[in-house]
């Protein structure tokens, strides 16, 4: 068992917990070039970005990209139509990638490869990238709790 936080040479390896956060969403395939067109229109759809969690979750058994915006007080109407979702909590082992776009996004893929081969993955709950900020994005992957 490795301990945490453990350094790999795209960041630091952590365990992080979750709660259970209520979001709006919209699914798509996945497919990389559907994902990046759907962005934009996502995150265009919303009044403002302010304040907004913005998280991708794979759910590859489903062949789904699930585009989300944890919910805000100001979404309780959902005027956007958009679907209700909830974004699990648990367990997730967590590499933060700081960069520059389109580098940063360049780097999504081995930073997941590296989550899993330290993972002791739940296949119950989806992978997530958060995009924290710009130049910065969580990748998440869920750990059964014994992990």
């Amino acid at each position: 068992m490795t301990d945490y936080p453990t350094n790999h040479d795209l960041g630091r390896i952590d365990v992080i917990e979750l709660d259970d956060t209520p979001a709006l969403s919209r699914d798509v395939a996945l497919d990389i070039a559907a994902i990046q067109a759907s962005w934009p229109d996502f995150e265009g759809s919303f009044d403002s970005l302010q304040g907004r969690r913005m998280m991708g979750l794979f759910y590859g058994q489903d062949d789904v990209y699930r585009l989300s915006s944890a919910r805000l007080d100001r979404d309780h109407d959902n005027p956007l139509g958009l679907d209700e979702t909830v974004i699990p909590g648990g367990s997730y082992l967590r590499l933060r990638l700081r960069g520059s776009a389109p580098s940063i996004y360049e780097d999504i893929a081995p930073a997941f490869d590296a989550l899993f081969k330290h993972a002791n993955h739940d296949p119950g709950r989806p992978h997530i990238e958060y995009y924290r900020r710009e130049g910065e994005v969580d990748c998440l992957v869920p750990i059964n709790s014994s992990s």
